[in-house]
C-alpha cells in the first residue's frame, strides 16, 4: 500500500502534493477501505492535474517554446543580412582595388560577424525572462534550427541533421550541469562550463558530420574553429576545407545558439512552480 500511496500522490500537482501530501498519505494509511479510498484519491488527483493544465498556466511555457523555436530563424536572418551587407561593401571595394584580396577578407569579416550577434543573443537571453528549463532551451533551439539546416544543406541534409542532434545532446547535458552550478551559487563556473562546453559541442557536431559523410571524424577535426573565425580552410587540409565550405552558415548558427543557451542558463529565471496554486478538490 505504501508504494500505491506514493504513486497516487505523484499524480497530484507539486503544490498540492507539498501542502496536502502527508495528510492524504496518513488518511490512506489508516483507512478502513483502502482500495476504494485509494481509487477516489487517484480520481481527485487526476482532476487536480487537469485543472492545473489550464492555458493560463501553460501560456508562459508555450510562449517560451515558440520564442526558442523562432530564435534560430531570427539569428540566421540577422546573420545573412550582415553577410549580404558585407558582400556589397567588398564588391564595391573589389571594383576599385581589384578582387585579389577581398575574398578572404569577406570570409573573415562575415564569420567574425557572428560573435557580435552571439553577444546580443546573450543580452537578449538575460532580458527575456523565460521560464527556463535545462531541457527546453536546447530542444527548442534545435527544432528551430533543423529547417534551416535541411534547407541550406540539401545535398547532405541527414548528416547535418545528425550533427545538429549531437549539438542538442551535448548542449542539453551542459545546461543541466550549469543549472546545478547556478543553483549552488557558482555562476562563474556555470559560465565557464557553458563557454568551453559550447565550443566542444560544436566541434563534436562537425565530427559527427565527418564520420557520416567521410567515414572518419578526425578528417574534419578543427573545422569548427577554422570556419567560425573565417580562416582559410585549406590550412587544415583539402578535404576538411571542402567540408568547411559545405557548412554555409552552420558554424555561425551553432555559435549564436550556444551563446543564447549560455545566456539563458546563467541569467534567466527558473521555471516557477505556481506556489500560490490552490486546489479545487476538498479532501476530508
Amino acid at each position: 500500500m505504501s508504494r500505491a500511496i506514493r504513486l497516487v500522490l505523484a499524480l497530484y500537482p507539486r503544490p498540492v502534493r507539498d501542502r496536502y501530501g502527508p495528510e492524504i498519505a496518513d488518511l490512506l494509511t489508516h483507512s478502513r477501505r483502502p482500495v476504494r479510498d485509494l481509487a477516489n484519491v487517484a480520481r481527485c488527483a487526476l482532476a487536480e492535474r487537469r485543472q492545473a493544465l489550464t492555458y493560463a498556466r501553460m501560456r508562459p511555457h508555450l510562449n517560451a517554446t515558440t520564442g526558442l523555436v523562432a530564435a534560430p530563424m531570427a539569428f540566421a536572418g540577422i546573420y545573412l543580412a550582415f553577410f549580404a551587407l558585407c558582400a556589397l561593401v567588398f564588391a564595391a571595394v573589389a571594383a576599385v582595388a581589384g578582387p585579389s584580396s577581398t575574398g578572404q577578407s569577406l570570409r573573415i569579416v562575415s564569420a567574425v560577424g557572428a560573435f557580435p550577434i552571439a553577444a546580443g543573443a546573450i543580452w537578449l537571453a538575460g532580458h527575456a525572462r523565460l521560464p527556463f528549463t535545462s531541457a527546453l532551451a536546447p530542444t527548442g533551439l534545435a527544432v528551430g534550427a533543423l529547417p534551416l539546416v535541411l534547407l541550406l544543406n540539401a545535398t547532405s541534409a541527414w548528416p547535418m541533421a545528425a550533427a545538429l542532434g549531437c549539438w542538442w545532446v551535448v548542449t542539453g547535458a551542459l545546461s543541466t550541469v550549469a543549472v546545478a552550478l547556478v543553483r549552488r551559487g557558482r555562476r562563474r563556473s556555470a559560465v565557464l562550463t557553458m563557454a568551453l562546453g559550447g565550443v566542444l559541442a560544436c566541434e563534436l557536431a562537425f565530427a559527427v558530420y565527418g564520420l557520416l559523410v567521410l567515414g572518419s571524424a578526425f578528417v574534419v577535426f578543427g573545422v569548427y574553429p577554422v570556419a567560425a573565425l573565417g580562416i582559410d580552410p585549406q590550412i587544415i587540409g583539402a578535404t576538411a576545407g571542402h567540408v568547411a565550405d559545405q557548412m554555409t552558415i552552420m558554424p555561425a548558427l551553432l555559435t549564436i545558439c550556444s551563446a543564447y543557451t549560455l545566456g539563458l542558463v546563467t541569467t534567466a529565471h527558473p521555471a516557477r512552480r505556481c506556489a500560490d496554486y490552490e486546489p479545487t478538490t476538498q479532501h476530508k
